[in-house]
């Protein structure tokens, strides 16, 4: 095991605001862990690998709330921007269920089923 990117939270104390509890997590939970892959595939494994913090910053608007998570994960080719709001469009290589799937041998991997940044726009 090694220790992860650390993950800064920047978000005013007592903010409440209405929305599905599960649908929220859901979405942070899709979003931290496309960065923290980014982070770790960008600046490799070790030990020694000092890894830059993801910050997730909560603010308030008039009329709505933004999270915005940003990363030093090496962003995402020019040529992938029209997809990535895309159902099940992914960055992560050979995801896909190959020919010899057998669903009791099944184990989900923990990135590429493209759902994360399309989630983020409900």
């Amino acid at each position: 095991m090694f220790r992860g990117p650390p993950v800064q939270l920047i978000c005013p104390p007592h903010l409440t605001f209405p929305y599905v509890p599960g649908h929220l997590s859901h979405i942070c939970f899709e979003l931290l862990k496309n960065s923290l892959r980014a982070v770790v595939e960008t600046h490799g494994l070790g030990d020694d690998v000092v890894y830059p913090a993801i910050k997730v910053v909560v603010v308030e608007g008039k009329e709505d709330i933004t999270i915005k998570i940003s990363d030093e994960g090496g962003g995402i080719s020019r040529s992938a921007i029209p997809l990535i709001w895309t159902y099940m469009y992914t960055t992560m290589e050979g995801q896909g269920v190959g020919e010899d799937f057998v669903e009791s041998d099944f184990k989900a991997p923990m990135a590429g089923f493209g759902y994360g940044l399309p989630l983020s726009r409900l």
